[in-house]
């Protein structure tokens, strides 16, 4: 009798949990960070490290950060909800960036916009392998309490890589092979590019980079749930969804316009 008390009981709750995800919005938050090299402290930690295990200990080679040493430069992350009825919506589009903000406001300013959002998936390209290890590093470092959604193990806490999803058990490719190969847009940096600018302290160079980052990344998931059926529409449709509402609330950035031109409801593409 007890067992079937409590087979009912869950059946019930499984039966609530499958409602509300048909009753209420499901939210992501797509997300990308972009970094600034701190040469002193891996030289430091190569300073103490045995001849054989130091990073760099062959001068021929090129200098190598590792990425401890990565410092977070800028930040950009887009909140998106799929409604009920199957469509999707930006709900927010954020950047933080030094030089205005120190490292430890770049990631505490993250932190309560993904607080703010709670249910919400984020979603990366590959943070797995360096953007999470880094918050939590920095969040240990400077004192920071992370939401669980990017503080926690992935396997604890809901999280979306596009690189491993969509990948499977193919060879990991790089965000811009896979956007080329949709037909998307393209960084606007390579990635040698990229550090060099934010190693002058060009930052807005830098944040329209990472901006149009998360730009296809957030296409690359809404393509991802309309392939999978967790989407209304036509391809056409959910990239303009996108593509309309970025250039809306950055409407001053030129270069992510021109990257993105193309993708959107025409009369918004023309007057962007």
């Amino acid at each position: 009798m007890q067992n079937l008390e409590h087979l009912e009981a869950r059946l019930q709750g499984e039966a609530k949990a499958f409602t509300a995800r048909r009753t209420s919005p499901r939210r992501y938050i797509v997300f990308d960070i972009e970094y600034v090299y701190d040469r002193v402290g891996q030289e430091r930690a190569d300073r103490h490290a045995g001849e054989q295990q130091a990073v760099n200990d062959n001068a021929g080679d090129a200098f190598k950060v590792r990425w401890p040493f990565h410092r977070v430069g800028c930040i950009v992350a887009l909140a998106i909800a799929v409604l009920p009825s199957g469509t999707v919506e930006v709900e927010a589009l954020k950047t933080w960036s030094r030089p205005e903000m120190t490292e430890a406001a770049l990631v505490q300013a993250f932190s309560a916009f993904v607080a703010a959002r709670p249910g919400a998936m984020p979603v990366t390209w590959g943070g797995e392998c360096k953007d999470l290890p880094s918050l939590l590093a920095i969040a240990m470092r400077e004192g920071i309490a992370l939401p669980p959604s990017v503080g926690d193990p992935h396997w604890k806490h809901g999280r979306i890589d596009l690189c491993t999803l969509l990948c499977g058990k193919a060879k990991n490719v790089h965000l811009n092979e896979y956007a080329h190969a949709q037909g998307l847009p393209a960084k606007l940096m390579t990635k040698r590019e990229l550090g060099k600018v934010a190693e002058r302290g060009r930052w807005s160079a830098v944040r329209q980079h990472c901006e149009v980052d998360v730009t296809i990344e957030a296409m690359v998931l809404v393509r991802w749930l309309l392939a999978t059926g967790q989407l209304k529409g036509t391809r056409a449709a959910v990239d303009a969804a996108i593509v309309d509402r970025v250039s809306q609330l950055r409407p001053y950035r030129p270069e992510l316009l021109q990257a993105i031109a193309g993708f959107g409801s025409v009369g918004l593409d023309r007057a962007a």
